[in-house]
This record gives structure tokens, sequence and C-alpha cells, in this order.
């Protein structure tokens, strides 16, 4: 079974995340499983997780790292949780695998 990370919507690409603030550096890391199986973008932010500076800090690292603007990511749940889906307008599977994989 190849366990992905993502889902394509109308609205863009859904992303899964595991999310790892107060790392050692910024990086995007191996798609894992979480308990119930769907698999997980694993991303480590040096930011702190208080005001939102670990979620600013994931936004501006997977824009950079998908060449997209951060205006085009979107934090659709998990604020204040470790498991964050997002959303990034107008990027396709196929681009998602060329520029992370």
């Amino acid at each position: 079974m190849d366990l992905k990370a993502w889902r394509e919507t109308r609205a863009g690409l859904l992303l899964f995340l595991k999310v790892t603030p107060n790392a050692s550096r910024d990086e995007i890391g191996e798609v894992v499983a979480d308990v119930d199986g769907q698999g997980q973008l694993v991303v480590r932010v040096r930011a702190v997780p208080e005001k939102g500076k670990a979620n600013k800090a994931v936004v501006k690292l997977i824009a950079k790292k998908l060449g997209c603007r951060a205006s085009a990511v979107e934090v659709l749940k998990g604020d204040t949780s470790r498991q964050k889906q997002i959303c990034i307008a107008d990027l396709s599977e196929e681009e998602l695998m060329a520029r992370l994989f």
C-alpha cells in the first residue's frame, strides 16, 4: 500500500501534516502513518507553538519548498494541534511529487 498524506480537492491540494515545533531546524520529512493508518507528512519547524508562530513557520516552509505564495497555503484544521490539515490552492498531486520528493 502506498501511503499518501494528501488528497486533491476542488479547492486545491489537501495536505495532512504531523508538525513538531521547537525542532533543531526547519524541514519536511517523510510520510508516516497515524493511529488510523492515514498518511501524514512530517514537518519540523524551529518556531515555538505560541501565538500562531509555529503555524506561520509551517506555512512559510511549505510555500518555499513548493515554490508557491504563502497566501496560497491555508491551515484548515489543527490551529492548536500537532496534526494539521492545510490546503494549497492551484497545486496538483503531480506538482507536489515533483517539488517535494
